[in-house]
């Protein structure tokens, strides 16, 4: 089954919402003004419990998911990729990860990825690598450090070996 989804790019002046949906979700994600958010949304929600947006003309659309690409040096990370609980297991994330396909692919993009979803990402282009530039390695290690275990992915073309 397949979801009609928008992704739009928020602006930091635009990301109150998604605050409050990674709050929710994911309390120990922290946004920083540097990375760039995006959101994936679904008009005609109807719950009470939605979190909305209302951004570019689009209004009362439900935050169906949301990641982050934080740059570091030349480099970037794809952090914070959360889908909705009400939306997991529809393909969503597969949608996200799609959608972000154009972004990701102009550079050299890491992922510390939960061990349980690493085959989600080597469906995307990432795989398991040994050894990361030397900022990406630093801060996969500080990561690595807050309990579950975490797999350094790179994305395939764009690995420097």
């Amino acid at each position: 089954m397949s979801i009609k989804v928008q992704l739009t790019w928020l602006a930091p002046d635009e990301r109150i919402e998604v605050k409050k949906f990674y709050r929710q979700h994911m309390p120990y994600a922290r946004l920083l003004q540097k990375e760039s958010v995006c959101v994936l949304t679904q008009a005609d929600s109807t719950s009470a419990n939605d979190v909305e947006i209302t951004s570019y003309g689009v209004t009362c659309s439900k935050i169906v998911a949301s990641a982050r690409i934080r740059p570091i040096g030349q480099f970037a990370i794809l952090t914070g990729m959360l889908v909705h609980p009400d939306f997991r297991g529809q393909g969503v994330g597969h949608q996200l990860m799609d959608a972000l396909q154009s972004v990701i692919a102009e550079g050299n993009t890491y992922i510390f990825a939960l061990a349980h979803l690493e085959g989600f990402y080597a469906k995307h282009g990432f795989c398991v690598i040994a050894d990361a530039p030397n900022d990406i390695a630093q801060l996969f290690l500080k990561y690595q450090g807050d309990g579950e275990r975490l797999v350094l992915m790179g994305l395939a073309g764009a690995i420097q070996r």
